[in-house]
């Protein structure tokens, strides 16, 4: 088989373009045009000819200087990249990445051009982020902060690439290794705790709320936006379908501001369906009689934001006198007595989202040394 040229691809239509630069702009914009065919090896075939009819001759001299003065910024790739993307990106990852870009990304490298766009350049940067970053200047940013800055700049330099505003680069860009912390996860009297106090409030939204992440698993921006259409008690089911986003408001009147929106999940593998246990299937049908909004945490009508939620957690963690965690942890705590429990790992990682098995068992679940203790006792001596 002949070897692909990287500027060549398929549209959605079927056929294969090959794209080629035949100009610029009077802004120093390149110009493109493209030959089409329904067979690769002819696409290619037509693109070369149309390359050779097109090439420009060497530049030399002042003609070389103007075209630097015209060569693109990173800066403008940056802002392409993300304008090419958004049709692909949740609102709430645009944000994200836009944020990384404007806070620290374009304020250090958006001012090169694409020739000054080195490894080098981009590694001392990743480095320095990482080492003493913080906007606050009170030290280095965390290395999955790092990580995600280093996928936007190798996705946007690949992009350039694609686009024929640079060439590749010749070595690779520095990538941290995540540190696996020990993840938070209630104890089981921590967790009876909070549970004796939830079922003493038990018409109290934020405790049916834990109760439910407790016992399904859902994010915080999940059960923000569950409504009582999400959960089907004749079939026992909560479909997860929506979540509470964060994303930057359109209107130009308001500058940068956001706004938090309802949103449907970031990946295909979010949106599932959990079976309601038995227990909770009591506690959530005895609380439906008693609610009268659409909303299940809603005590106004509208959705619950995750930072107020966050807020009302920590309160009842207070009350119940249990050390304080994240929301998130609850969600680990689920995942953890899932497998203590013996529920095999493809249908934890289902009802949890995830895309595959792996991260189910390398992100979520906590082995604590009692397993361990549990599964080494098995071991059993020959004399």
């Amino acid at each position: 088989m002949s070897k692909k040229i990287p500027n060549i691809h398929k549209r959605s239509d079927g056929r294969w373009e090959g794209r080629y630069k035949i100009g610029v702009y009077p802004d120093g914009r390149p110009r493109y045009a493209s030959v089409y065919s329904r067979v690769y090896a002819e696409a290619k075939e037509k693109l070369i000819r149309a390359m050779a009819e097109h090439e420009a001759p060497p530049r030399f001299g002042k003609e070389k200087e103007i075209e630097k003065e015209k060569e693109c910024m990173f800066s403008e790739v940056l802002e392409m990249w993300l304008s090419n993307n958004r049709l692909k990106q949740k609102g709430a990852t645009e944000h994200k990445y836009r944020t990384l870009i404007e806070r620290h990304i374009d304020p250090a490298l958006g001012g090169r051009r694409m020739s000054q766009m080195s490894a080098t350049v981009i590694n001392t940067f990743l480095a320095q982020k990482q080492e003493a970053g913080r906007i606050d200047k009170k030290g280095g940013l965390s290395a999955s902060y790092v990580r995600c800055m280093s996928h936007i700049i190798r996705s946007a330099m690949t992009f350039a690439v694609y686009e024929d505003f640079c060439q590749p680069l010749k070595s690779p860009v520095y990538k941290p290794a995540l540190c696996k912390n020990d993840l938070q996860i209630l104890s089981a009297d921590a967790q009876k705790k909070l549970e004796c106090y939830i079922f003493e409030n038990s018409d109290d939204p934020t405790c049916v709320g834990i109760l439910i992440t407790l016992y399904a698993g859902l994010r915080i921006g999940e059960i923000c936006a569950l409504s009582w259409d999400d959960i089907d008690l004749s079939s026992k089911i909560i479909h997860v379908r929506h979540t509470v986003s964060r994303v930057r408001d359109t209107d130009p009147r308001l500058g940068n501001k956001t706004k938090l929106i309802l949103d449907t999940p970031k990946t295909a593998s979010s949106m599932r369906d959990i079976p309601i246990s038995d227990s909770l299937f009591t506690r959530l049908f005895e609380f439906k009689r008693s609610s009268s909004h659409g909303f299940v945490l809603s005590i106004t009508g509208d959705f619950v934001t995750p930072r107020t939620y966050e807020n009302r957690f920590h309160r009842v963690l207070e009350k119940c006198g249990v050390a304080s965690i994240n929301y998130h942890a609850l969600r680990h705590t689920f995942a953890t007595r899932c497998i203590e429990a013996g529920v095999d790992p493809k249908s934890l990682s289902e009802m949890l989202g995830h895309a595959n098995v792996g991260i189910t068992l390398n992100t979520y679940v906590h082995s604590s040394m009692d397993m361990k203790r549990r599964q080494i006792e098995k071991l059993k001596m020959n004399f």
